[in-house]
């Protein structure tokens, strides 16, 4: 019975933090109106388009999945399937803005990733990135539990090593193929960051800037958990990540 409790509990407050989550970086993106836009898993390119009310010059994505990749380029975006883990197929200094929602976590090679979104940027550019964050208070308490952290708890489609979690002991199919060279993009949350190793992530490749914090003080009811936030911000279980290529590298 409490255990159901609290996975209502923390499955509503999980909902609505995605909501101001995607809020947080789609509004962000909007303000910034760039004219070259890079959507790093993009799925199907619906997302910016529902901030945005007009069309960036150029509006590229990268998405692995094929299905969602054609929707994508129906919708006019220039679409790529990249393994994330390595050199993306672009030019330096080709965007004003990268957004980037819930991707790094899937990634071993993660320091080339934000070397890359560096490297991509225009001089005085913007990326805006949002993850999980390991260090939440969720997560710290499944560890004192003995359990996984929920972040990590997806193994190439399997959730293993959590009781608490909705979909424990589930498997579920991935979009792309095991045997697919993009697979290790999709494969499940590898490498979840802390709020503080993102921020020194970013400043170690070269970025300026940089302002991360979190939101979603799960398992604390939201109507709390949202006033607490400011008090907390390594806490949250959603990271929010904004930072700045200089204008000189």
């Amino acid at each position: 019975m409490l255990k159901n409790l609290l996975q209502r509990i923390v499955s509503t407050g999980y909902r609505r933090s995605c909501q101001r989550c995607n809020d947080w970086s789609g509004q962000r993106v909007a303000r910034l109106r760039p004219q070259a836009l890079l959507d790093v898993g993009c799925a199907d390119g619906a997302f910016l388009y529902s901030y945005l009310d007009y069309t960036p010059r150029l509006f590229c994505g990268i998405e692995a999945a094929p299905n969602l990749r054609k929707q994508a380029e129906a919708r006019g975006i220039k679409t790529e399937a990249v393994d994330l883990n390595g050199i993306w197929p672009y030019a330096e200094n080709t965007f004003d803005v990268i957004h980037c929602a819930q991707v790094i976590e899937h990634l071993h090679n993660t320091r080339l990733f934000a070397q890359e979104m560096l490297r991509v940027l225009k001089p005085g550019g913007t990326a805006l990135l949002t993850s999980e964050n390991l260090t939440s208070f969720l997560n710290l308490g499944a560890m004192l539990l003995g359990y996984t952290p929920f972040t990590l708890m997806r193994v190439c489609g399997w959730y293993l090593g959590n009781p608490l979690g909705l979909h424990y002991g589930e498997h579920v199919e991935e979009s792309v193929p095991i045997t697919d060279p993009a697979f290790s993009g999709v494969t499940g949350h590898v490498r979840a960051l802390s709020a503080l190793q993102a921020g020194e992530l970013f400043e170690r490749v070269g970025f300026a800037a940089v302002e991360v914090s979190s939101m979603g003080l799960m398992p604390l009811p939201e109507w709390l958990g949202c006033r607490l936030e400011w008090l907390m911000p390594r806490r949250g279980h959603l990271l929010l990540v904004q930072a700045k290529k200089p204008e000189k590298v």
